[in-house]
């Protein structure tokens, strides 16, 4: 059974509003399950939402053509969420244009600017509003992602290889070395099958092992940041962290590993099964690696899930959450997919400033205190 803790509880030694968070953030363990603490050894819950745009073809975070920067990240604040995953593409690295105008009408000040110069006002505008950034690497190559044939299923393309990858997540880190706030790289978005190739974990095959690519880019990022949370997401489209149990991550600095999966209503088999098999299920593929006491114990963070509509198999996730209390990050913020076209999943309207679906901001507020002792 899970122990709700009252609310006022939570002001306790479990847990801290944004602003006291002492960083850096490590792995730690409260009661028998690993989790994210800051440096004073004080639980920080990632209840998180994603904001996207920049990893697509326009290289801008969406809305900054319907407001200001702040009021976006004033906003996501304003609904509770103490972190924002926020996603890019190689692209933004490496082509680093002069966004277009247009996608910046209600910031006539960043008119001018490029790709790189404006993730860095977003990344400003979210950590001062005391707001954790989580930086992920979503594609390499500028799109929409994520189709089983967009050559990006893999962590390396063939425009960009893994050297380039690794170094560009490395130029990003450095970019915000200075900035605490920026607390993790998520390094790279549902690795999946490319064409015929699929991922493998601890296979050794260089082509395909996922978790050997991600233990030279955690670990070069280590050299570059130690501070750093290090988050590798599972195969099989984020959804299959089972190879930790046989081959666990293996960091410079093991305390700044996290594991990530994904899970979304229209998941194949496992959204569809009744709740306890659904609950079994996800622990057996996924948050089995926040049980303490393990060679492959770490945090798990849910990196993304969402949903349009009130459905049955979106009440499972939030079950699962709120009956497990682990960290979350909610896709999206985002009012739009691309200027014009719509975004369901999206916690604001288009203008980004009205709430879409107020039931499920309220069900998502549900989710942001901690929860639970985990003494069960």
């Amino acid at each position: 059974m899970v122990h709700i803790l009252p609310i006022l509880a939570l002001l306790g030694p479990l847990g801290l509003v944004a602003g006291d968070i002492a960083f850096p953030l490590t792995a730690g363990q409260v009661g028998d399950r690993m989790v994210t603490m800051d440096s004073e050894g004080h639980r920080v819950k990632l209840a998180c939402v994603n904001w996207y745009g920049a990893h697509m073809e326009d290289l801008v975070v969406n809305g900054l053509d319907r407001q200001p920067i702040e009021a976006i990240a004033g906003k996501i604040a304003g609904l509770g969420f103490n972190c924002v995953r926020l996603v890019f593409a190689l692209d933004n690295i490496y082509l680093d244009p002069v966004i277009n105008a247009t996608r910046l009408s209600a910031n006539p000040e960043l008119v001018g600017l490029t790709s790189m110069q404006l993730l860095d006002r977003a990344v400003t505008a979210l950590t001062e509003a005391k707001l954790i950034v989580l930086l992920n690497n979503h594609v390499s190559t500028a799109m929409w992602c994520c189709s089983p044939h967009d050559g990006e299923g893999l962590w390396y393309t063939d425009e960009y290889p893994e050297e380039m990858w690794i170094e560009g997540l490395v130029q990003v880190a450095a970019r915000y070395l200075d900035n605490p706030w920026v607390a993790g790289m998520d390094l790279r978005n549902e690795i999946r099958p490319h064409d015929e190739l699929g991922a493998t974990w601890g296979t050794g095959i260089p082509e395909t092992d996922w978790a050997a690519a991600a233990e030279r880019a955690g670990n070069r990022l280590l050299e570059t940041n130690p501070s750093l949370l290090i988050i590798v997401e599972g195969i099989l489209s984020a959804g299959n962290l089972m190879g930790a149990l046989i081959h666990p991550i293996q960091l410079s600095r093991p305390q700044q590993l996290v594991y990530s999966g994904h899970i979304y209503p229209f998941s194949p088999i496992i959204s569809d099964l009744e709740y306890p098999l659904f609950k079994s299920l996800m622990h057996t593929m996924q948050t089995f690696v926040a049980d303490a006491g393990h060679n492959y114990s770490a945090p798990y963070w849910m990196g993304e899930f969402g949903g349009g509509g009130d459905s049955e198999n979106w009440q499972k996730i939030i079950r699962f959450l709120a009956e497990e209390d682990h960290d979350f990050g909610y896709w999206s913020i985002d009012g739009y997919v691309r200027p014009g076209q719509g975004e369901g999943y999206g916690l604001l309207e288009d203008d980004y400033t009205t709430i879409r679906h107020q039931w499920k901001v309220d069900q998502l507020q549900a989710l942001q205190p901690i929860l639970s002792d985990h003494s069960h």
